[in-house]
């Protein structure tokens, strides 16, 4: 159009313009801009895309949103999951090792009836020396040597005997009271007695020490 004006001009120069050339170039092209203005403000079509760019930035915002929500929920169930599955390891470990600990614990029992007769027997037995006959002497030995034996077996699978001594205080969880002494050199409460030694496996106890209490 300003291409046509000049052409025209230029071809009629005895026409008078009552305003430059200039004047007439901004005119022109600010009222193409008003027009043009004007008919985005005034056209609804033009306001519907707008308002649907920022409906969809809403949306994805929103959607994004529950995205990281449902992240943040699944990775603290996954975290739950595995304290979970450790903590079950823990006890299934834990339950193997007390099985394999104390798998031997009603063998250990019957046992434990054979150390006492040994016990016993070597205590109530003269020591060997030159009165004594040969015959003794071997059978004596041979007592001891089982004895060994059987505190080796006990030793391997972690089974001794309660540190029990007269003296000491009585304590539930080791001593089993079997009698009460009125009369004695200690003090009220304490072992006075010992009657049969007690054991254990794998510090739990396998068989109380049998004592006498002092009362007074």
């Amino acid at each position: 159009m300003l291409s046509f004006l000049k052409t025209s001009a230029s071809q009629f120069p005895q026409v008078a313009f009552p305003v430059s050339m200039g004047t007439f170039k901004r005119s022109f092209t600010n009222t193409v801009e008003n027009i043009g203005s004007s008919k985005a403000e005034s056209d609804p079509n033009m306001k519907g895309e707008t308002k649907t760019e920022k409906d969809e930035k809403t949306v994805l915002q929103e959607r994004v949103e529950e995205l990281a929500k449902e992240l943040k929920e699944s990775k603290d169930t996954l975290l739950r999951s595995l304290a979970e599955q450790q903590n079950q390891s823990k006890r299934l470990r834990k339950q193997m090792k007390e099985t394999r600990n104390f798998a031997v614990t009603d063998f250990s029992k019957s046992l434990l009836e054979i150390a006492d007769n040994l016990d016993r027997a070597l205590k109530n037995s003269p020591k060997p020396n030159e009165k004594l006959s040969q015959e003794y002497k071997s059978l004596h030995e041979g007592v001891v040597l089982t004895d060994k034996i059987l505190q080796k077996v006990f030793a391997k699978f972690g089974i001794v005997p309660i540190d029990c001594k007269e003296g000491d205080k009585f304590d539930y969880k080791v001593h089993n009271a079997v009698l009460t002494i009125p009369q004695s050199q200690f003090n009220d409460g304490e072992v006075g007695l010992i009657t049969q030694r007690g054991w254990k496996i794998k510090e739990r106890v396998l068989r109380a020490s049998r004592v006498g209490v002092v009362k007074k």
